[in-house]
Order: structure tokens, then C-alpha cells, then sequence
């Protein structure tokens, strides 16, 4: 204690008072004078490493950074008030971009160079950048179109795009996306329109995986499309003559029933059918085949496509001969009367029939309709068979068949019956004159 009060009493004690009260005289007047102050101010971003994701083979997609951030700064209010933009630091390092896609990067907290100054806040503390890898890819050209772009009679023999495949460039993931670029014929040709070669440029349209049309999004392409068509024509003929008399056509075509056909519009338009004219099979006693050049048969300026000839092929057959057993009692006779009687020689007669042998196998003895006439009265005579039940264009009768027909009249049977029965009653009379009497009554 004794201690303390002498302390307390020196000059020492003194001095450091007053130093310590000076000290915070001054403070109290600073603080009045000059208060802590807060100000909002807008600074530069500044971009660290933006070459980095070049290296690394990344291209920008999307990165938009702000050329400014907001800074909420605080001090003395004579430092604030003196406080310029440069004094202030803010920097988003694109070094933190180490792939492809989506990057969100800090913005590290800005720095001050004043002394006194303090960061009180900023915003924003991050954006979101997009790189991508930069690549090429061949995509295939598509020709969209149907039979309704033709005329009448005409077929596509081909429909090739010039180039077949285009090479694009881009972002990676939008070319990945890109299913093959697609030209849509109907948009430019109307229907029945397409008669002949046509060549014409069209839009393409680029065509997503998911099936949608992306073409917005892309520098448009004009493709070149060559569409080649050819006219369907039946190929025709007729056969003159007749064969030799025991031959017959069994079968007759053309190696090419219908035929393609190219040139103009012009020179296709009026061709319904290549016509090769007559082919003669007259006194014909075996098959032949006649080779034909088309191109004798059309325009010079038109030609036939992939063929030059045709083959006209005429089977030419023998007929062949069978013979038939019919029986008296399958022969129909006409005229027959109850009150005669016939005798027939001879009794059964082998009947020979001409014509193809898929007809003759559906012939019978009963199917010729062999036929007599026996509208005559009694007599000998000799009839001829007619044969009602056969097909003239399908067979002929080989030779003619006659009968020897005897007609009688037949006897009276109930008049021999009442000689008879007269016989009997002159006998019982001799006997019974009552029975006479009773004859003779009656």
C-alpha cells in the first residue's frame, strides 16, 4: 500500500495520466470528427487464365461474366470518401476449368490496397461458364420422297444427293446430337410432276435424334438432288396364222411382259405400249422362239433401260389321238317308236377323238353323246353317229361310224290272244246251244 501511495504520488505517475488522457482525448475527437463510414461500389472483374481451357482443346459455349461486381466496402469516412475504383481488386480464374460442360467459378473476394479498408460483402461470388470440345462430323443426306411426285406410268430408277454426306463442325455435344440432314422432295414438287430426269437444289433440313428439326439453329445447306426416271410400258405382239392342222398353240409369251423406257418428257409422253407387230405361225409344226430387237421398235431419242431385245416364245404342239368303247346302251336314239323293233350291228363301236391331251383326259364314252336317228319306218338302213355331247373348238370326230339298223313291226299280241279265245267258244257251242245262244247275245 505504502508502496501504491508513493507511486501515485510521483511523477511518473503523472506523465503516464496524462499521456493515457491525451490518448483518448483524441480518440473521442477522431470518432466525432471523423466517423467509420460503408460504401457500395461497383468494380471491374478481371479474368485470370483465359487462354487455359484453349489448351486444354475447350472452345467457349456460353460464358458470360459480368464486367462488373458490386462491393460493399466500410472505414473511416475520409478513407471511403477517397477511395477510388482502382484501389479495388476482383479476379474469376479460368484455370478452374478443367473439362467439357458446365463450370460454376468462384469470384475470389476482392482485395483492397487502401489501408483501414475492410470487404464487407460482393456479388456475385460465382458464375457459370460452358466450354465444349470443337469437332467435325460427316453427316449423312437423307432425299425424302414417294411414288405421288410421279406422272402416270413412270418409276424412280434413282434419287442421289450431290453431296451423298456433308461435313460440319461445331460443339461436340450439337453435332452428336444431329441424326443426318434430310431433303424433303414434296416441299418443292408437287404431285404427278416428275416425267422425266430432273436435277434441282433443295433445302436441307437438320434432323435431331429425337426426330426434331433443328435446321433454325444451323447455317442452312442447299443440296443438289439428281432424280432419274424411267416410263412402265406393256410389250405386245399377235400371232397370225394357223398351225398345221394337227398342231395347236399351247402356250405363247414375251421373255418382258412390260418394259422401261427413258428420254424427254416430250418423246415419252405419247408411248402407251411397245407394239412389235405380227409373228406368223402359219402351217407352224413345232415351237420357236424370235428374238426382237426393241430399239426397232421405239424413237431414236428413246431408249429401253437395262434391255436392248426381247424373246417372243410360241409352244406349238401335235394333237393327240384316243379312242373311246361306247356301248348300244350308251348311245341316245331319237325317234325310237314302242311299236317296233330294232336290231343293231354292231353292238359297240371305238370311237378316235382328236384334240390336246389335257382335254381329252376330262373325255368319256358316255361325254361324246354318240347319237342315233331312228325316225325311219321299217326297213334296213345304215345311220350315221352324230356326237351331240362334243366341243367342236376343243375336239375333232377322226373318221365317220355308221350302224346297220333293222326295223320291224312288232305282232299284235291281243289279236292272237282273241283268235284264241274265238277257237275256244266254237268248241263250247257244239256242245251247248244255250251257250251259243248266249254267245251270239253277247
Amino acid at each position: 500500500m505504502n508502496k501504491l501511495r508513493i507511486f501515485l504520488k510521483s511523477k511518473t505517475f503523472y506523465v503516464i495520466a496524462a499521456t493515457f488522457l491525451g490518448i483518448m482525448t483524441w480518440f473521442l475527437v477522431f470518432n466525432t470528427t471523423n466517423p467509420t463510414a460503408s460504401r457500395t461500389i461497383e468494380i471491374p472483374l478481371k479474368i485470370l487464365n483465359s487462354h487455359s481451357p484453349t489448351s486444354l482443346g475447350l472452345s467457349e459455349r456460353d460464358a458470360t461474366v459480368p464486367d462488373n461486381i458490386t462491393v460493399k466496402v466500410s472505414g473511416r469516412s475520409d478513407i471511403i470518401g477517397n477511395l477510388s475504383i482502382s484501389d479495388l481488386n476482383a479476379v474469376v480464374d479460368f484455370s478452374d476449368v478443367k473439362k467439357a460442360g458446365n463450370t460454376q467459378l468462384e469470384i475470389k473476394e476482392p482485395e483492397c490496397s487502401r489501408l483501414g479498408i475492410k470487404i464487407v460483402d460482393y456479388y456475385p461470388k460465382s458464375v457459370d461458364v460452358e466450354f465444349d470440345n470443337v469437332s467435325q462430323k460427316n453427316i449423312d443426306v437423307i432425299v425424302d420422297y414417294d411414288d405421288t411426285l410421279l406422272a402416270d406410268g413412270f418409276e424412280f430408277l434413282s434419287v442421289v444427293s450431290e453431296p451423298e454426306s456433308i461435313q460440319i463442325s461445331g460443339f461436340a455435344s450439337d453435332i452428336e446430337e444431329i441424326d443426318f440432314i434430310k431433303v424433303f422432295l414434296k416441299d418443292s414438287l408437287s404431285e404427278k410432276s416428275i416425267d422425266s430426269d430432273k436435277i434441282g437444289s433443295f433445302l436441307g433440313h437438320y434432323i435431331l435424334k429425337s426426330g426434331e428439326d433443328a435446321t433454325a439453329e444451323y447455317d442452312s445447306e442447299k443440296i443438289t438432288v439428281k432424280i432419274e426416271v424411267a416410263k412402265r410400258v406393256p410389250v405386245k405382239y399377235t400371232l397370225v396364222g394357223e398351225p398345221h392342222s394337227d398342231y395347236y398353240v399351247a402356250s405363247n409369251s414375251v421373255s418382258e411382259k412390260t418394259v422401261l423406257i427413258r428420254g424427254s418428257s416430250m418423246a415419252l409422253r405419247n408411248i402407251k405400249e411397245i407394239d412389235l407387230g405380227e409373228i406368223s405361225i402359219e402351217n407352224s409344226q413345232e415351237s420357236f422362239n424370235k428374238t426382237i430387237n426393241l430399239q426397232e421398235y421405239l424413237p431414236a431419242d428413246v431408249k429401253a433401260y437395262q434391255i436392248n431385245t426381247v424373246d417372243v416364245n410360241v409352244e406349238i404342239l401335235k394333237y393327240e389321238t384316243r379312242s373311246f368303247t361306247v356301248r348300244l346302251d350308251e348311245i341316245s336314239m331319237t325317234g325310237k317308236k314302242d311299236e317296233y323293233e330294232y336290231e343293231f350291228k354292231p353292238e359297240s363301236f371305238e370311237i378316235s377323238v382328236k384334240g390336246k391331251p389335257t382335254d381329252l383326259d376330262n373325255l368319256s364314252a358316255t361325254s361324246l353323246g354318240a347319237t342315233i336317228n331312228l325316225e325311219d319306218a321299217e326297213g334296213t338302213y345304215v345311220q350315221n353317229l352324230s356326237f351331240e355331247g362334243i366341243d367342236e373348238e376343243k375336239y375333232s370326230i377322226i373318221g365317220e361310224y355308221r350302224c346297220d339298223v333293222k326295223i320291224t313291226k312288232k305282232q299284235n299280241e291281243e289279236m292272237e290272244d282273241n283268235v284264241d279265245n274265238n277257237v275256244n267258244v266254237v268248241a263250247h257251242v257244239g256242245e251247248n246251244s244255250s251257250e251259243q245262244n248266249l254267245l251270239i247275245n253277247e
